[in-house]
């Protein structure tokens, strides 16, 4: 039993560790750096017990690639005072200044969480993965597409994204929206 499992968990790491590398890297950053080569051997230990659970993985790219992101924040999270550095702070939903910031970051969240919810499948993987920090092109290698197919994914789930903010805020602030007359 152990061989062929030390087999598949070779062939997953030399195939996919440059991407579990970037993901780590991404969500690290350089504000916690140092944690990377923990975060590394984090995610290859889940992997280990995974492979020893006999659970077959399906889709191994987009599978590793989730184990590291999660991974990851879960150990930059630990290291931060309040919960932790979130990579949707990049969400564009703007807010007013008035709002207090923490109020801000959940209602950022809720609305990704609604356009997530109204985006098709890939729409939402492709932005999750951007925002997350990933390039197009490091969208496209990740799910197997185009770049132009992923540049274009993560546009139309983005604008989705920046047209609710909009209307949520303009009905926060009783503002009805002005278009051309």
């Amino acid at each position: 039993m152990g061989r062929p499992r030390d087999e598949k968990f070779d062939e997953l790491v030399r195939s996919h560790a440059r991407l579990m590398a970037a993901a780590v890297r991404r969500i690290c950053g350089r504000r916690h750096r140092e944690l990377i080569p923990d975060v590394e051997q984090e995610v290859y230990l889940a992997l280990w017990k995974r492979l020893g659970s006999g659970k077959e993985i399906e889709h191994p790219t987009s599978y590793l690639y989730k184990m590291a992101l999660t991974t990851a924040l879960a150990v930059v999270r630990a290291h931060e005072p309040r919960g932790g550095a979130v990579p949707l702070e990049e969400a564009p939903a703007e807010r007013p200044a008035a709002q207090p910031a923490g109020l801000e970051l959940a209602e950022r969240r809720r609305l990704l969480a609604e356009v997530l919810g109204q985006v098709g499948a890939d729409e939402a993987r492709a932005l999750r993965a951007y925002l997350a920090g990933f390039s197009h092109p490091e969208v496209a290698e990740l799910f197997g597409w185009s770049e132009s197919v992923a540049r274009h994914r993560i546009y139309r789930s983005l604008e989705r994204l920046r047209a609710h903010a909009d209307r949520e805020g303009r009905k926060a602030h009783g503002q009805r929206a002005v278009g051309p007359a």
